[in-house]
């Protein structure tokens, strides 16, 4: 309960925030739809070894200003394999050795451009917000409900906070329209995106990287 109690209030600072920025109008304002690639780090296999895709939606607000800010929303899937030798101390139960989540997140983050030129902007972002994420085996079960897959009394849920920081590239043409890249890490506050914590052999929550490649549209003409 803490934890979200933290949450709530960072997404209220950050809202906040935002509209101090400025009260333009939605003519300042752009849609940024695309995909993004994406590779998990975490207990199961190699560090962002395996590659996925997911689906990006983002409302930009006020993207003619140095600092502005956006809702971003993603969804997708990620996944994990255990290779090799044994990568779990084992107790009573036994980690599952492969992994397959499918994710949906929302995040408002800022935006700071660090380099602007008349059609390149060269930017920052850091952003708070939430994932929901739903790990199954390699049957399409879950294993949120597989008690087996964890440590006595191990349970987890599926909703965590996260702080995605990404760096990112837009290049716009004269009509206003433009392309996009971005590569930045989720940074999960949640260890369980592979239903692997305490058997596991990795310290820390887990994670992902994420690139994406998005259109740019204009939300008013």
């Amino acid at each position: 309960m803490k934890k979200n109690y933290w949450l709530a209030f960072g997404l209220l600072g950050f809202a906040l925030v935002a509209k101090a920025q400025t009260t333009d109008t939605l003519g300042n304002a752009k849609i940024a739809i695309g995909i993004s690639t994406n590779a998990y780090r975490g207990d199961l296999g190699q560090a962002y070894d395996k590659w996925t895709l997911a689906f990006q939606g983002s409302l930009l607000f006020n993207h003619q200003r140095r600092l502005h800010g956006g809702v971003h929303a993603s969804y997708g899937t990620l996944t994990g394999q255990a290779q090799g030798a044994r990568l779990f101390e084992l107790e009573v139960n036994t980690a599952n050795r492969f992994f397959k989540t499918t994710f949906f997140s929302m995040h408002y983050a800022l935006e700071y451009d660090l380099l602007r030129r008349e059609n390149i902007i060269v930017y920052l972002s850091q952003g708070l917000g939430f994932i929901r994420f739903s790990p199954e085996n390699q049957f399409g079960e879950s294993l949120q409900n597989d008690l087996s897959t964890r440590a006595p009394n191990e349970t987890y849920g599926n909703v965590a906070a996260i702080l995605p920081t990404q760096l990112g590239i837009n290049y716009f043409f004269a009509n206003r329209f433009g392309i996009g890249s971005k590569v930045g890490f989720a940074n999960y506050l949640t260890d369980y995106i592979d239903n692997v914590s305490q058997l596991g052999s990795n310290s820390g929550n887990d994670n992902a990287l994420h690139i994406q490649f998005l259109f740019l549209i204009p939300a008013a003409f």
